[in-house]
């Protein structure tokens, strides 16, 4: 049997049970202290509870380790000092003792002990951007409250008796600093636990309860040593005694860890109650001086004195408090002008800053202005969490600033975007260093956690001259954010500069991303399909989905143009589902009404989004058996690209639509990674060789040829199809036959067609096999003109 969880459990409940054993035996004893029970015995039972608060103490913060030992430490010495100056006090026999021969001995040793206590609180405090100023106004509080009480004592109390006894100032003094301290204490100690911005833990109210415990027996013994109250020394020892408990207990506490972690939380503002705590403290001694019941010059001297350092804390106070609001202020100011990732000036300050470039009466001022964008940054956060991504664009502000001049102005304007305001007077050809050195820069590698990622960026620049009356900041935003996308769609990692032709490229693009977004429920979007043949004289045994677009005012635009829209805009799922699902409901209806077409397989590209999906197998899965078709009738194809974006994700996913019969094809194999290691990684079934290697097959001394002669062996060593796209003529057919390749797919046998015209394709390349292809079917067009080139989907 395993014992390990039971010791888990029992170690938790014997320490609960300690304290309770703790809290009860030394309740029990301070109680009977307190009425006289213990007689004679008394000190010994003193002694035995302040022993055991301490050695609680000592025991609790060793075992249960909090993050700062030293406060606790501090606590306990100074309950070491406690106990020692208790037995010195018994020894000296102090106590009514007012005259010079009284000996100040112990005295000396419990006043270092507040320090060393007032210490110890003071590591509870939590930490702040300004900590010692917070720090020091909690002590300026704790000031003022006992100098105020010091006063009231020393007139009321202490000064009319000693006086009687011509006592030394050194006494006066000491009796003074007990309640003065011990108030000091309790200012500071509820100070810092409601300044922590969150309930104070039941450790801190114990501790609260052991200094008000100490005040109060401070003050007892103040009042018993001035002969002005009369108390049974039971009375006397009985705070004392609940304090060792409360302090003790306060340490045994669980909650005691708590007290000295960092505690994020902005602390809770008392502005109120500090102002009415100065302006009593300062009225006290204000008000005994103009008492005509005070005649001593000493005393008037005394509560002059008082008031001096009561108005000197008083104006600390409050310049400190006007430099919190200070700080606040500028606080604001930058949290409202800068980005609170990456700390950059935000698009605000940018604009004012760009304004203030424009608005320079110099005819000869040009400003530019370039807009970055990171290339696919989104699939950081899609695949590795937004922490990593937050991360990645930190590393990416270090690494822009560290390469721009010191006039220069680099900004986060939201996401991935950054625009930098270049200073200096610049020329084009300037600017477009400056773009190009910051888009090389980003291509070394950065270290996020244990992992390397690379980076490219897509750079706009715009410009503007001083002697344009229409230059705007909005307006060179503007310019720059659509040079921008033009540098995207030159392919990413590129720099353009805008010019007015721009613009309208811009408005037509954002005119026809709103207008995909209504495609699917408008059914604008239709599918063509193009044959997959098996070489050497066929049979036609698969075709591939390619979807179009039919534009109500372009006519029909072809995926290379709105495939990337979709994939920017977050819509490509969305048409991927729909392709899917058109396509394989499509093969039902072929293989009900021509059975004779079966085993015929439809190959329907699958995006990175869909990928990425975590209900994509579902989703494949019930469109199979909706359509109540095996799951080798579908091929899904993806890209290298895609695959290589996370590759351990992709072979898991791959991998659970291989269990449901699921062809996978890798698309434009060889012109990306091509690696063999990869490859094993993935259970793909067929490779598609790239049509840039089919168009120069047959030319002389070509290279491809080799190449595709590698990839069919590779092929063949991991059992696995290859397929030629982009077959165009007989002598590449010819040639792909006799290095191995087992399918093909191109012009030459058939365009991509609507579905009601693919069965008369597939009857036609049948009838008349490989080789002798009619005219009639290589210059078929289908019922819309479609451009001849096919995208991704």
């Amino acid at each position: 049997m395993d014992r390990a969880p039971a010791r888990a459990v029992a170690q938790p409940a014997a320490r609960a049970l300690g304290v309770v054993i703790y809290i009860v035996l030394g309740g029990v004893a301070a109680i009977a202290t307190g009425i006289g029970l213990f007689g004679s015995y008394e000190p010994i039972v003193m002694l035995v509870l302040g022993l055991a608060a301490l050695l609680a103490l000592i025991l609790s913060a060793w075992l249960r380790r909090p993050s700062r030992l030293w406060p606790w430490v501090a606590i306990a010495s100074a309950l070491a000092l406690f106990i020692i100056s208790a037995l010195a006090r018994a020894a000296y026999g102090t106590l009514g003792n007012l005259t010079a021969s009284r000996s100040l001995v112990p005295d000396l040793i419990v006043l270092p002990g507040y320090l060393l206590l007032a210490a110890g609180l003071f590591g509870f405090a939590p930490p702040s951007e300004h900590r010692p100023r917070d720090k020091s106004s909690i002590v300026l509080d704790g000031v003022i409250a006992a100098l105020s009480f010091a006063a009231l004592a020393w007139v009321f109390a202490i000064e009319p008796v000693l006086a009687r006894h011509s006592s030394p100032l050194s006494l006066q003094l000491v009796l003074i600093a007990y309640p003065s301290t011990d108030l000091f204490l309790l200012v500071v100690t509820m100070r810092i636990a409601f300044s922590r911005g969150s309930d104070p833990v039941p450790a801190y109210w114990l501790l609260l309860a052991a200094l008000s415990l100490m005040f109060v027996g401070d003050a007892l013994y103040v009042f018993a040593d001035l002969d002005l109250f009369h108390y049974p020394a039971g009375i006397l020892d009985l705070p004392y005694a609940l304090a060792y408990l409360c302090a003790g207990a306060a340490a045994m506490h669980p909650s005691m860890r708590s007290l000295t972690e960092p505690n994020r939380r902005r602390p809770a503002t008392t502005s109120r109650g500090r102002i009415a705590l100065v302006a009593v403290a300062l009225l006290v001694p204000a008000l005994l001086m103009l008492s005509p019941q005070i005649e001593n010059t000493t005393t008037r001297w005394g509560l002059f004195l008082i008031l001096l350092a009561l108005g000197a804390a008083a104006v600390l106070r409050i310049v400190w408090a006007l430099n919190a609001a200070a700080h606040s202020e500028a606080r604001l100011v930058f949290q409202a002008t800068h980005d609170g990732l990456t700390g950059l000036p935000n698009r605000l300050l940018m604009e004012q800053h760009l304004t203030r470039l424009l608005e320079q009466p110099a005819a000869d001022v040009q400003v530019a202005l370039l807009f970055l964008d990171l290339d696919r940054f989104k699939l950081v956060n899609d695949t590795l969490g937004h922490s990593h991504g937050d991360e990645l664009l930190v590393r990416v502000a270090e690494r822009l600033r560290a390469n721009v001049k010191s006039t220069d102005m680099v900004t986060r304007i939201g996401g991935d975007e950054f625009m930098i305001v270049l200073g200096d007077v610049v020329s084009v050809s300037q600017a477009l260093d400056m773009a190009n050195r910051l888009r090389l820069c980003l291509r070394d590698p950065f270290m996020v956690g244990d992992m390397d990622f690379y980076v490219t960026a897509s750079i706009g620049l715009a410009f503007a001259s001083g002697d344009d009356v229409h230059a705007t900041s909005e307006a060179l935003v503007r310019d720059a954010d659509t040079a921008m996308y033009q540098a995207k769609d030159a392919g990413r990692d590129a720099v353009a500069v805008f010019d007015e032709s721009m613009r309208k490229r811009i408005t037509e693009r954002m005119e026809l991303e709103s207008d995909l977004r209504s495609a699917v429920a408008l059914d604008q979007l239709f599918l063509v399909y193009q044959p997959i043949v098996r070489l050497p004289a066929g049979p036609v045994i698969g075709v591939e989905a390619l979807v179009r677009w039919l534009h109500p005012t372009y006519g029909v635009i072809p995926p290379a143009k709105f495939i990337p829209l979709a994939e920017e805009s977050g819509l490509i799922g969305e048409i991927g589902s729909w392709v899917l699902e058109e396509a394989v409901a499509q093969l039902a209806l072929w293989s009900r009404r021509s059975p004779e077409l079966e085993p015929l397989y439809v190959s329907v590209n699958l995006s990175g989004a869909q990928l990425r999906d975590e209900l994509i197998v579902q989703r494949v899965r019930e469109v199979i058996t909706a359509n109540g078709l095996p799951g080798s009738s579908v091929a899904l194809e993806l890209t290298e690209s895609v695959l290589m974006e996370d590759p351990d994700a992709a072979a898991v996913t791959l991998g659970e639509l291989r269990k449901l019969g699921v062809r996978v094809a890798i698309d434009d194999f060889g012109s990306e990674y091509s690696s063999l290691a990869y490859l094993k990684r993935f259970p793909a079934t067929i490779l598609k060789i790239d049509k840039s290697f089919v168009d120069g097959l047959v030319q002389a001394d070509s290279a491809d040829a080799t190449l595709i002669a590698a990839v069919v062996a590779m092929g063949r060593a991991l059992g696995i199809t290859t397929m030629a796209e982009g077959v165009e003529t007989a002598a590449q057919a010819k040639r792909l036959l006799e290095l191995g390749c087992e399918e093909v797919q191109g012009f030459l046998y058939s365009r991509p067609v609507r579905a009601d015209k693919l069965l008369e394709v597939v009857e036609s390349l049948r009838a008349h096999g490989l080789h002798a292809i009619p005219d009639r079917v290589r210059r078929q067009r289908p019922e819309v003109s479609i451009p001849t080139g096919s995208g991704p989907l």
